[in-house]
């Protein structure tokens, strides 16, 4: 398989997958009342942002530019981009000796056009590697959530009664009672969209419920 292919197969992995996730939020957000649902997209949108800001570092940091130092061929996934047909990638490495008995190696990537000129692409090779990379993670951990497979969601155990607020005696009027009600709900609501689409995790999700159910 060459990188073109291997690219392309990437390509139709990710457009098919967003856009079963599309489907999916979206009857999620079909089934719940008008006026929840503004608030249940920007929850899922931040989680989904603050996600692939997490991925983007760790796919252009540590894959792409911190292990493909070591090992270039795990970047080459970019150079059909960096490097589009006609032109003809071409990974250059050379080793120097910077002091006495220590030694590295200097990789340089570049693009030969059908000129005969070869330009210098090692930045764009890193980086379109590193959103490649970026863009899979993000996915299989949309995958692993609610939307996906639900490999990552458990059933939150129900708050017990020793989960009260300790010294709360007295009851509030009706008209109060039902205004913070529908406010616990909705904010509950909001946190369990965040857990079953697998943006938080159990730890998280049990500790911030308690935290809302006693200071409601």
């Amino acid at each position: 398989m060459t990188l073109d292919d291997l690219l392309r197969w990437a390509a139709w992995f990710l457009l098919a997958s967003w856009a079963f996730f599309a489907l999916r939020i979206g009857l999620y957000t079909a089934e719940l009342p008008a006026r929840e649902r503004a608030r249940a997209l920007r929850g899922i949108l931040l989680g989904l942002v603050t996600v692939a800001i997490g991925w983007s570092f760790i796919g252009i940091v540590f894959l792409s530019i911190g292990l493909g130092v070591i090992f270039p061929t795990i970047t080459m996934i970019g150079a059909p981009l960096s490097c589009p047909a006609p032109g003809q990638f071409e990974l250059f490495s050379q080793g120097y000796s910077y002091k006495p008995g220590q030694h590295g190696t200097v990789r340089e990537f570049y693009c030969r056009l059908p000129g005969g000129e070869r330009e210098t692409v090692t930045f764009l090779t890193l980086l379109y590697a590193g959103l490649i990379y970026s863009a899979l993670l993000t996915t299989l951990t949309m995958w692993a959530g609610r939307f996906g497979l639900r490999i990552l969601v458990l059933k939150p155990a129900a708050p017990g009664p020793s989960d009260r607020r300790p010294g709360a005696t007295a009851r509030p009027s009706t008209s109060a009672r039902s205004s913070r009600t529908g406010s616990l709900e909705s904010r509950l609501r909001d946190l369990k969209a965040l857990h079953e689409a697998g943006l938080i995790d159990d730890g998280t999700y049990q500790a911030r419920q308690l935290e809302i159910l006693r200071d409601p």
